[in-house]
């Protein structure tokens, strides 16, 4: 008895999980080669992405070529969209990661996690500053280093070059 149970459980499973059959037990419409379904989730990320004029991050206290010492509050900055802590993608919403000598993030692409050894760092509580200290970001020794606010949505899918902002600072 318990046999035929497991049989039927796995035959049941198998049916339920099989992608050619629908709930009616008829054929899809679906095939391989069909890649409507991808469109249209490539579509709705677009959308989710989109970045409009007017729309940018920035770092409200620090300039091109600055100088600074460590301990350093460094403030983030965005205009057009809402920073909130991630969660669930939202057009027009997101929250800011630091980047320490790396360049932007393609729009789509996820930023880079538990990478903070790696120069990432990720704002995901929807912080709008952090002190920068050698024992937080040991990467940034004296010398001329990049900095990069780069904004992403909830599921951390960076919005690309377009919410990027580089400055160039140099560490006493």
């Amino acid at each position: 008895m318990k046999t035929s149970f497991l049989i039927f459980s796995a035959i049941a499973f198998a049916a339920c999980s099989n992608p050619a059959t629908n709930a009616d037990n008829t054929e899809s419409t679906q095939t391989a080669g069909d890649t409507s379904m991808h469109a249209d989730h490539q579509m709705a990320s677009a959308d989710l992405l989109k970045v409009s004029d007017g729309q940018q991050v920035y770092f409200p206290n620090l300039a091109d070529g600055q100088e600074i010492s460590l301990p350093f509050v460094i403030d983030f900055g965005v205009k057009g969209m809402e920073v909130e802590p991630a969660q669930m993608a939202v057009a027009g919403k997101g929250h800011h990661h630091l980047l320490i000598d790396k360049d932007a993030v393609p729009a789509g692409e996820m930023v880079p996690m538990g990478s903070e050894d790696k120069g990432y760092y990720h704002f995901g509580k929807g912080q709008l500053k952090d002190t920068l200290t050698m024992s937080k970001y040991p990467m940034l020794t004296k010398g001329t280093h990049k900095l990069r606010l780069q904004f992403a949505n909830g599921m951390h899918q960076s919005y690309g070059p377009a919410m990027s902002k580089e400055v160039i600072v140099i560490v006493k």
